[in-house]
């Protein structure tokens, strides 16, 4: 039986922190993800992949980093970084104030972190966050190394700068679901994303389901406005950002103008199935991928102005495969 985990995002435009006693700065959770994109338009997708008790995680990917341990307290707000001895090592506690120092080991290029400013605020594409930190790093490299990062209580990492010989490279947040909370969300609609929660059995299923679904929780008519007879499409990249299989692809769709209306309270579905194959047919190879779902068309509330944001959402999805005897 095919299991599924769905994700839903509430309308908000500007993300801020609950005041609590202590928030979380990182994922924890296996259905957590976050996925960036460069200002070289290649993608990174983090998720935990493993565990070890109460407090180690292993990240596919954290600060551009693949397969990271890291130890984090019970309200993940001090986060330790397994060093190359397996030792672990201090890398930031957020309770500390602005210009706290450690010394760290993340690699061969960076030895320190400074805490330099908090309670900021911080634009990405996945929207505007508040209390945000800025973690800078330092270090004997020259062309290498990370150069910064930014965490936001209860949502994590959203952003960082890394070095490299073509010039600085910026992760800026994209996607996430984080702690139940899908980022980003959108003005008067609740999305409800909808991916396979387990891994894919390869020789056991051909494709792969994704959906959205919409709900207007405004008091305003919304209208999804399309150019033609086809509302959304799916895309699956693998580990290197590499496009392999598009839901659309060889289709044929009327290329007649067509709205969708949302009164308040209306609710619409969108998706379907992917197939597991690359596009001359061929099945694709173990390992994790990136699903995304989007809705092609545009919306706007009535009365406003015509709005081209995007529709979308994406999630890890993990192939595998059933070993047979022969």
């Amino acid at each position: 039986m095919k299991k599924s985990v769905e994700i839903v995002a509430l309308s908000a435009l500007v993300f801020t922190s609950q005041l609590a006693l202590s928030a979380s700065y990182t994922m924890v959770s296996p259905e957590d993800y976050q996925t960036f994109k460069n200002n070289r338009n290649q993608s990174i997708t983090s998720s935990v992949i493993d565990s070890k008790g109460a407090h180690w995680k292993k990240y596919s990917s954290f600060l551009g980093k693949d397969n990271v341990w890291l130890w984090v307290s019970n309200e993940g707000d001090v986060l330790y970084w397994e060093t190359e001895s397996n030792n672990k090592k201090l890398l930031v506690d957020f309770n500390d104030p602005a210009g706290t120092q450690y010394n760290v080991q993340l690699d061969g290029c960076n030895d320190t972190a400074t805490i330099v400013q908090k309670q900021q605020s911080l634009v990405t594409s996945a929207g505007e966050f508040k209390n945000a930190v800025e973690l800078k790093f330092s270090g004997y490299c020259f062309d290498e190394g990370l150069d910064s990062a930014w965490f936001v209580p209860n949502v994590g990492l959203v952003e960082w700068t890394q070095d490299s010989l073509l010039g600085p490279v910026t992760f800026e947040l994209q996607h996430a679901k984080v702690g139940g909370m899908t980022i980003p969300t959108h003005d008067g609609l609740e999305m409800t994303a909808q991916f396979p929660s387990e891994p894919v059995i390869i020789n056991n299923q051909s494709t792969a389901e994704a959906y959205l679904t919409l709900r207007n929780h405004s008091d305003k008519l919304i209208t999804l406005h399309f150019n033609s007879g086809q509302t959304y499409d799916i895309f699956l990249y693998d580990e290197q950002g590499e496009l392999v299989q598009q839901w659309s692809h060889g289709m044929m769709f009327t290329q007649a103008l067509q709205d969708i209306h949302l009164r308040p309270g209306d609710v619409h579905r969108f998706g379907g199935e992917i197939k597991l194959t690359d596009f001359k047919g061929n099945p694709l190879d173990v390992g994790t991928y990136r699903l995304k779902i989007e809705i092609v068309g545009h919306y706007g509330p009535e009365g406003s102005a015509f709005s081209q944001e995007s529709l979308s959402a994406e999630a890890p999805l993990n192939i595998d495969k059933m070993m047979t005897l022969d």
